[in-house]
């Protein structure tokens, strides 16, 4: 299974998971020209996929969508909430929905949605699993829910929101009421709440974490490593698993590819 976040962040979203007989992209923020330049400097091809799942509504996860589709036979799978909120996807033809907590396949790829607390309509993350590799997606969320830790558990990789640092955002450029916004419970997850699910909740066999949705404004790349990295280290050792590695992700430029 390969896995790269080609980009993550306000101006654009999309996730590329690759396995054995399948290619799916999770979101598309970002057009055509950018999604293969960024597949470019990942090393990888996305001439061929099978489809793009959609986390939410929101326009930074699904504005290159449409074109996107134009010009492949992939299929859209999303939620009837989004649905119902992206108008600009209701009119594209191939499409399927799926219900939070009920399993579904793209080709070799199990897919699971669960819901995340985020200020869309029946926003979700996924949980995949192929070739005996499973990992979740998980970004754009208030809080870690019990729901969202169930499907955190067991999982070879995980992709998570570190948006903001909470001292910075208060101090920071935006008016009070998005601040609020961002720090609710149905706004994103902070460096520090995601630190906490790292020393207190993580149940110790991921070996890699990426850290997603960085605040170009409200957030500092080196602040969310060294927050995530002194989390790890302060865990205590889990016999039989891996020593958890953090990567950053990017809003301009694709992560590295895994290769699990």
């Amino acid at each position: 299974m390969k896995i790269s976040v080609l980009g993550s962040g306000s101006s654009g979203n999309c996730v590329f998971l690759e396995t054995g007989r399948t290619r799916v992209l999770v979101d598309a923020g970002f057009g055509i020209r950018s999604l293969r330049r960024r597949c470019r400097e990942a090393g990888i091809s996305i001439e061929e996929f099978d489809a793009i799942l959609v986390t939410h509504g929101h326009s930074d996860h699904i504005a290159g969508i449409p074109s996107l589709l134009k010009s492949s036979s992939a299929v859209l799978f999303m939620n009837e909430g989004t649905r119902e909120e992206a108008y600009k996807l209701r009119g594209i033809e191939r499409q399927e929905l799926f219900c939070s907590g009920q399993p579904f396949s793209i080709g070799d790829l199990s897919v699971e949605a669960f819901p995340t607390p985020h200020d869309a309509a029946e926003s979700v993350g996924f949980k995949f699993s192929a070739e005996g590799i499973s990992g979740a997606l998980a970004t754009d969320l208030g809080e870690i829910t019990p729901t969202v830790l169930k499907q955190l558990e067991q999982c070879d990789w995980l992709v998570l929101e570190s948006n903001h640092d909470e001292e910075l955002l208060k101090v920071g450029p935006y008016p009070w009421d998005l601040k609020r916004r961002v720090l609710g419970p149905t706004g994103h997850l902070s460096n520090r709440a995601l630190a906490e699910f790292i020393s207190r909740d993580f149940d110790g066999r991921a070996a890699h974490l990426f850290l997603a949705h960085l605040s170009r404004k409200n957030n500092d790349p080196e602040l969310a490593l060294a927050s995530a990295n002194t989390a790890v280290e302060q865990r205590p050792t889990t016999n039989g698993y891996h020593p958890l590695q953090v990567h950053l992700t990017y809003q301009n430029n694709p992560s590295i590819v895994l290769d699990l």
